[in-house]
Protein backbone atom coordinates (compact mmCIF):
# COMPACT_ATOMS: atom_id res chain seq x y z
CA UNK A 1 0.00 0.00 0.00
CA UNK A 2 1.83 3.43 -0.76
CA UNK A 3 2.66 5.30 1.87
CA UNK A 4 0.36 7.93 2.99
CA UNK A 5 2.05 11.62 1.91
CA UNK A 6 1.04 15.09 3.74
CA UNK A 7 -0.25 17.39 2.40
CA UNK A 8 2.20 19.61 0.42
CA UNK A 9 0.00 23.59 1.12
CA UNK A 10 -1.07 24.90 4.48
CA UNK A 11 -4.60 25.70 5.32
CA UNK A 12 -5.32 28.47 7.20
CA UNK A 13 -9.01 30.50 8.53
CA UNK A 14 -9.74 33.29 6.53
CA UNK A 15 -9.82 36.95 8.31
CA UNK A 16 -13.75 37.75 10.04
CA UNK A 17 -14.08 40.56 7.96
CA UNK A 18 -13.34 37.66 4.63
CA UNK A 19 -15.37 35.12 6.54
CA UNK A 20 -18.53 37.85 7.24
CA UNK A 21 -18.20 38.54 3.40
CA UNK A 22 -17.92 35.23 2.20
CA UNK A 23 -21.18 33.81 4.55
CA UNK A 24 -23.10 36.64 3.00
CA UNK A 25 -23.18 35.02 0.00
CA UNK A 26 -22.91 31.34 0.67
CA UNK A 27 -25.75 30.44 3.35
CA UNK A 28 -25.29 27.48 5.57
CA UNK A 29 -21.98 27.56 7.18
CA UNK A 30 -20.88 27.88 10.56
CA UNK A 31 -17.66 27.66 10.75
CA UNK A 32 -14.57 29.42 9.58
CA UNK A 33 -13.79 29.21 5.26
CA UNK A 34 -9.82 28.29 4.72
CA UNK A 35 -7.60 29.42 2.61
CA UNK A 36 -5.80 26.86 1.18
CA UNK A 37 -1.82 27.01 -0.46
CA UNK A 38 0.21 29.79 -1.90
CA UNK A 39 -2.45 31.06 -3.87
CA UNK A 40 -5.07 30.83 -1.18
CA UNK A 41 -7.93 28.92 -2.95
CA UNK A 42 -11.05 29.29 -0.48
CA UNK A 43 -12.99 26.04 0.88
CA UNK A 44 -15.46 25.33 3.57
CA UNK A 45 -13.93 24.34 7.06
CA UNK A 46 -15.04 21.01 6.62
CA UNK A 47 -12.81 20.98 3.83
CA UNK A 48 -9.59 20.43 6.27
CA UNK A 49 -11.35 16.70 7.05
CA UNK A 50 -10.97 15.70 3.65
CA UNK A 51 -8.25 17.38 2.20
CA UNK A 52 -5.67 14.97 2.68
CA UNK A 53 -7.62 11.95 2.19
CA UNK A 54 -8.45 13.36 -1.14
CA UNK A 55 -4.65 14.37 -1.92
CA UNK A 56 -3.71 11.11 -1.09
CA UNK A 57 -6.82 9.18 -3.41
CA UNK A 58 -6.08 6.44 -6.14
CA UNK A 59 -5.60 7.13 -9.39
CA UNK A 60 -6.31 4.88 -12.22
CA UNK A 61 -5.17 4.48 -15.54
CA UNK A 62 -8.79 4.19 -16.83
CA UNK A 63 -10.35 7.55 -15.02
CA UNK A 64 -11.46 10.39 -17.17
CA UNK A 65 -11.54 13.66 -14.92
CA UNK A 66 -12.83 16.23 -15.23
CA UNK A 67 -11.78 19.58 -13.42
CA UNK A 68 -13.22 23.50 -14.06
CA UNK A 69 -13.89 25.90 -11.91
CA UNK A 70 -17.43 26.15 -11.18
CA UNK A 71 -20.20 27.41 -13.62
CA UNK A 72 -17.20 26.69 -16.73
CA UNK A 73 -19.69 24.59 -18.52
CA UNK A 74 -19.07 21.08 -16.65
CA UNK A 75 -22.15 19.77 -16.63
CA UNK A 76 -21.96 19.79 -20.45
CA UNK A 77 -18.01 18.75 -20.74
CA UNK A 78 -19.57 15.39 -17.95
CA UNK A 79 -22.58 14.50 -20.18
CA UNK A 80 -20.26 15.07 -23.60
CA UNK A 81 -17.13 12.75 -22.13
CA UNK A 82 -19.70 10.49 -20.70
CA UNK A 83 -21.29 9.49 -24.05
CA UNK A 84 -18.24 9.98 -25.98
CA UNK A 85 -16.45 6.82 -23.86
CA UNK A 86 -20.16 5.13 -23.67
CA UNK A 87 -21.14 4.68 -27.51
CA UNK A 88 -23.51 7.86 -27.54
CA UNK A 89 -25.59 5.17 -25.45
CA UNK A 90 -28.08 7.92 -25.07
CA UNK A 91 -30.99 5.77 -23.88
CA UNK A 92 -28.62 4.90 -21.21
CA UNK A 93 -27.33 8.20 -19.72
CA UNK A 94 -31.38 9.15 -19.07
CA UNK A 95 -31.50 5.89 -16.89
CA UNK A 96 -29.11 7.45 -14.37
CA UNK A 97 -28.45 10.79 -13.23
CA UNK A 98 -25.19 12.57 -13.90
CA UNK A 99 -24.30 12.96 -10.66
CA UNK A 100 -24.07 9.04 -10.26
CA UNK A 101 -22.34 8.52 -13.66
CA UNK A 102 -19.94 11.51 -13.17
CA UNK A 103 -19.87 12.35 -9.16
CA UNK A 104 -17.98 14.93 -7.44
CA UNK A 105 -15.14 14.91 -5.41
CA UNK A 106 -15.10 17.25 -2.65
CA UNK A 107 -19.03 17.32 -2.68
CA UNK A 108 -19.12 16.68 0.77
CA UNK A 109 -16.78 19.00 1.93
CA UNK A 110 -19.02 21.69 0.40
CA UNK A 111 -22.34 20.73 1.73
CA UNK A 112 -23.24 23.37 4.17
CA UNK A 113 -23.14 22.94 7.87
CA UNK A 114 -26.87 23.51 8.71
CA UNK A 115 -27.74 21.20 5.46
CA UNK A 116 -25.30 18.39 6.77
CA UNK A 117 -27.61 18.64 10.29
CA UNK A 118 -30.86 18.90 8.39
CA UNK A 119 -29.89 16.02 6.35
CA UNK A 120 -28.32 13.63 9.56
CA UNK A 121 -31.93 14.11 11.52
CA UNK A 122 -33.82 13.52 8.34
CA UNK A 123 -36.01 16.88 8.05
CA UNK A 124 -34.10 17.60 4.78
CA UNK A 125 -34.08 15.56 1.67
CA UNK A 126 -31.93 16.93 -0.68
CA UNK A 127 -31.42 13.40 -2.54
CA UNK A 128 -32.69 15.23 -5.98
CA UNK A 129 -30.02 17.92 -5.97
CA UNK A 130 -26.78 16.39 -6.51
CA UNK A 131 -26.89 13.52 -4.76
CA UNK A 132 -26.28 15.26 -1.67
CA UNK A 133 -28.07 12.91 1.06
CA UNK A 134 -25.70 10.41 -0.21
CA UNK A 135 -22.47 12.78 0.61
CA UNK A 136 -23.52 13.61 4.16
CA UNK A 137 -23.65 9.63 4.78
CA UNK A 138 -20.34 8.70 2.90
CA UNK A 139 -17.33 10.64 2.29
CA UNK A 140 -17.52 11.55 -1.70
CA UNK A 141 -14.14 10.90 -1.94
CA UNK A 142 -14.51 7.46 0.11
CA UNK A 143 -17.77 6.21 -2.41
CA UNK A 144 -15.85 7.25 -5.20
CA UNK A 145 -12.86 5.48 -4.13
CA UNK A 146 -14.87 2.34 -3.73
CA UNK A 147 -16.09 2.63 -7.64
CA UNK A 148 -15.14 -0.09 -9.85
CA UNK A 149 -13.61 0.96 -13.00
CA UNK A 150 -14.09 2.89 -15.34
CA UNK A 151 -14.54 5.89 -13.00
CA UNK A 152 -15.66 9.41 -14.05
CA UNK A 153 -14.87 11.85 -11.27
CA UNK A 154 -15.53 15.60 -11.38
CA UNK A 155 -13.97 18.26 -9.61
CA UNK A 156 -13.62 21.74 -9.06
CA UNK A 157 -9.97 21.74 -7.05
CA UNK A 158 -6.79 22.64 -8.56
CA UNK A 159 -4.67 20.48 -9.79
CA UNK A 160 -2.25 21.75 -6.72
CA UNK A 161 -4.60 20.00 -4.52
CA UNK A 162 -5.66 16.57 -6.32
CA UNK A 163 -3.22 13.59 -6.05
CA UNK A 164 0.01 14.39 -7.65
CA UNK A 165 0.40 11.92 -10.02
CA UNK A 166 -2.89 12.41 -11.30
CA UNK A 167 -1.63 13.84 -14.65
CA UNK A 168 0.44 11.14 -15.23
CA UNK A 169 -1.93 8.35 -14.64
CA UNK A 170 -4.78 9.60 -15.97
CA UNK A 171 -6.85 11.72 -18.43
CA UNK A 172 -7.99 15.21 -17.62
CA UNK A 173 -9.55 17.83 -19.07
CA UNK A 174 -9.96 21.00 -17.74
CA UNK A 175 -12.90 23.64 -19.28
CA UNK A 176 -12.06 27.51 -18.65
CA UNK A 177 -14.25 30.60 -19.39
CA UNK A 178 -14.28 34.22 -19.15
CA UNK A 179 -14.41 35.01 -15.16
CA UNK A 180 -17.03 37.62 -15.54
CA UNK A 181 -19.49 34.89 -17.35
CA UNK A 182 -18.59 32.59 -14.43
CA UNK A 183 -19.26 35.33 -11.59
CA UNK A 184 -22.46 36.15 -13.26
CA UNK A 185 -23.32 32.40 -13.44
CA UNK A 186 -22.13 31.86 -9.56
CA UNK A 187 -24.33 34.16 -8.12
CA UNK A 188 -27.53 32.67 -9.99
CA UNK A 189 -26.26 29.41 -8.82
CA UNK A 190 -26.27 30.21 -4.99
CA UNK A 191 -29.88 32.41 -5.58
CA UNK A 192 -31.31 29.15 -7.25
CA UNK A 193 -30.05 27.36 -4.06
CA UNK A 194 -30.59 30.18 -1.26
CA UNK A 195 -33.87 31.15 -2.86
CA UNK A 196 -35.68 33.78 -1.21
CA UNK A 197 -33.20 33.15 2.15
CA UNK A 198 -30.39 35.05 -0.05
CA UNK A 199 -28.92 38.06 1.42
CA UNK A 200 -26.73 39.11 -1.18
CA UNK A 201 -27.45 40.68 -4.22
CA UNK A 202 -24.83 40.64 -7.31
CA UNK A 203 -23.11 43.46 -6.04
CA UNK A 204 -21.81 42.10 -3.20
CA UNK A 205 -21.56 38.85 -4.94
CA UNK A 206 -19.21 40.72 -7.32
CA UNK A 207 -17.52 42.40 -4.09
CA UNK A 208 -16.64 38.72 -2.80
CA UNK A 209 -15.48 37.61 -6.27
CA UNK A 210 -13.53 40.16 -7.49
CA UNK A 211 -11.66 39.74 -4.02
CA UNK A 212 -10.93 36.05 -4.00
CA UNK A 213 -13.18 35.47 -1.92
CA UNK A 214 -15.69 32.20 -2.66
CA UNK A 215 -15.47 28.95 -2.87
CA UNK A 216 -12.54 28.15 -5.15
CA UNK A 217 -11.47 31.24 -5.98
CA UNK A 218 -8.99 32.11 -7.26
CA UNK A 219 -10.27 31.86 -10.27
CA UNK A 220 -7.58 32.73 -12.85
CA UNK A 221 -4.54 31.09 -10.45
CA UNK A 222 -6.95 27.80 -11.24
CA UNK A 223 -6.89 28.29 -15.10
CA UNK A 224 -3.23 28.86 -14.95
CA UNK A 225 -2.38 26.05 -12.99
CA UNK A 226 -4.03 23.83 -15.90
CA UNK A 227 -2.61 26.18 -18.54
CA UNK A 228 0.93 25.57 -17.88
CA UNK A 229 0.37 22.46 -18.27
CA UNK A 230 -1.77 22.02 -21.53
CA UNK A 231 0.97 20.51 -23.45
CA UNK A 232 1.01 17.59 -21.27
CA UNK A 233 -0.37 14.48 -23.21
CA UNK A 234 -3.11 13.53 -20.86
CA UNK A 235 -4.47 16.88 -20.23
CA UNK A 236 -6.87 18.67 -22.78
CA UNK A 237 -7.69 22.41 -21.70
CA UNK A 238 -10.63 24.13 -23.66
CA UNK A 239 -12.44 27.44 -23.45
CA UNK A 240 -16.09 27.54 -22.73
CA UNK A 241 -16.33 30.38 -25.31
CA UNK A 242 -14.80 27.87 -28.22
CA UNK A 243 -17.21 25.23 -27.36
CA UNK A 244 -19.92 27.69 -27.67
CA UNK A 245 -18.29 28.79 -31.22
CA UNK A 246 -17.51 25.28 -32.86
CA UNK A 247 -19.14 22.51 -30.23
CA UNK A 248 -18.71 19.85 -33.64
CA UNK A 249 -15.13 21.04 -33.47
CA UNK A 250 -14.69 20.62 -29.98
CA UNK A 251 -16.19 17.23 -29.09
CA UNK A 252 -14.11 16.20 -32.09
CA UNK A 253 -10.82 17.22 -30.35
CA UNK A 254 -12.05 15.83 -27.18
CA UNK A 255 -13.03 12.82 -28.78
CA UNK A 256 -9.64 12.69 -30.64
CA UNK A 257 -8.15 13.05 -27.04
CA UNK A 258 -10.14 10.19 -25.32
CA UNK A 259 -9.15 7.88 -28.34
CA UNK A 260 -12.40 7.48 -29.23
CA UNK A 261 -13.22 7.77 -33.33
CA UNK A 262 -16.71 9.01 -34.01
CA UNK A 263 -18.09 9.95 -38.05
CA UNK A 264 -19.52 13.49 -38.64
CA UNK A 265 -21.87 12.44 -38.30
CA UNK A 266 -22.45 10.82 -35.26
CA UNK A 267 -20.55 14.10 -33.63
CA UNK A 268 -23.80 16.33 -35.08
CA UNK A 269 -25.94 14.08 -33.42
CA UNK A 270 -24.09 14.44 -30.24
CA UNK A 271 -24.00 17.93 -30.72
CA UNK A 272 -27.72 18.22 -31.40
CA UNK A 273 -28.50 16.18 -28.02
CA UNK A 274 -26.08 18.69 -25.83
CA UNK A 275 -27.61 21.76 -27.04
CA UNK A 276 -28.53 24.17 -23.74
CA UNK A 277 -32.60 23.71 -24.87
CA UNK A 278 -31.90 19.93 -25.20
CA UNK A 279 -30.45 19.93 -21.76
CA UNK A 280 -33.08 21.89 -19.61
CA UNK A 281 -35.71 19.03 -20.71
CA UNK A 282 -33.08 16.63 -19.17
CA UNK A 283 -34.05 16.10 -15.72
CA UNK A 284 -31.10 13.40 -15.29
CA UNK A 285 -28.54 16.19 -16.22
CA UNK A 286 -30.28 19.51 -15.27
CA UNK A 287 -30.88 18.28 -11.64
CA UNK A 288 -32.40 21.85 -10.20
CA UNK A 289 -34.28 21.41 -7.58
CA UNK A 290 -36.68 17.82 -8.78
CA UNK A 291 -39.45 19.84 -9.53
CA UNK A 292 -38.72 21.83 -12.60
CA UNK A 293 -40.73 24.85 -11.42
CA UNK A 294 -37.93 26.69 -9.87
CA UNK A 295 -37.42 29.87 -11.70
CA UNK A 296 -33.71 29.69 -12.57
CA UNK A 297 -32.20 26.21 -13.87
CA UNK A 298 -28.66 24.88 -13.26
CA UNK A 299 -28.46 24.90 -16.50
CA UNK A 300 -29.17 28.30 -17.19
CA UNK A 301 -28.40 30.37 -20.92
CA UNK A 302 -25.04 28.74 -21.95
CA UNK A 303 -23.87 31.68 -23.45
CA UNK A 304 -20.72 33.86 -23.71
CA UNK A 305 -20.57 37.24 -23.21
CA UNK A 306 -23.75 37.50 -21.24
CA UNK A 307 -22.29 39.41 -18.38
CA UNK A 308 -22.50 42.38 -20.15
CA UNK A 309 -26.25 42.56 -19.39
CA UNK A 310 -25.29 42.97 -15.38
CA UNK A 311 -22.36 44.71 -15.17
CA UNK A 312 -22.87 48.50 -15.05
CA UNK A 313 -19.76 51.06 -16.19
CA UNK A 314 -18.57 50.43 -12.65
CA UNK A 315 -17.75 46.95 -12.89
CA UNK A 316 -16.89 46.72 -16.55
CA UNK A 317 -14.29 49.04 -15.53
CA UNK A 318 -13.19 46.92 -12.41
CA UNK A 319 -13.51 44.01 -14.14
CA UNK A 320 -10.82 45.03 -16.65
CA UNK A 321 -8.56 45.67 -13.82
CA UNK A 322 -9.00 42.50 -11.98
CA UNK A 323 -8.42 40.93 -15.20
CA UNK A 324 -4.92 42.50 -15.99
CA UNK A 325 -3.77 42.50 -12.20
CA UNK A 326 -4.24 38.68 -12.30
CA UNK A 327 -2.76 38.29 -15.38
CA UNK A 328 0.13 40.26 -14.99
CA UNK A 329 3.52 37.99 -15.42
CA UNK A 330 0.86 35.00 -16.62
CA UNK A 331 1.11 33.58 -20.50
CA UNK A 332 -2.41 32.39 -20.07
CA UNK A 333 -5.13 33.98 -22.64
CA UNK A 334 -9.08 33.81 -22.67
CA UNK A 335 -10.30 33.88 -26.17
CA UNK A 336 -12.49 36.81 -24.85
CA UNK A 337 -9.95 39.26 -23.15
CA UNK A 338 -6.47 40.31 -24.06
CA UNK A 339 -4.14 42.24 -22.45
CA UNK A 340 -4.48 45.78 -24.07
CA UNK A 341 -8.27 45.75 -25.14
CA UNK A 342 -10.62 47.08 -23.12
CA UNK A 343 -14.46 46.41 -22.96
CA UNK A 344 -17.00 49.53 -22.87
CA UNK A 345 -21.00 48.67 -22.63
Amino acid sequence: MPSWIDLPYEIKNVTPEEDKLIKKCVMGHTRSFVKCGKSGYVMPGAFKNHAQAIYNMEVRPDDIWVITFPRSGTTWTQEMIWLLKNHLNFNASKETPLYDRFPMLEITSMIPDIACELIKTNFMNLANFQGLSDAVKTPSWKRIDETPSPRFIKTHLPLSMLPPNLLSTAKVVYVARDPRDVAVSYYYLHKMIAKSLMRANFNHYWEAFKRDLLPWTPIIAHTNEAWKQRHHPNLHLVFYEDLIKDLPKEIGRISHFLGKNYSDDKIKQLAEYLSFNSLRKNENVNNTTGNGKNEIQFIRKGEAGGWKSHFDQEMVLEAEEFLISRLEGLDLVYPSFRLGETTHL
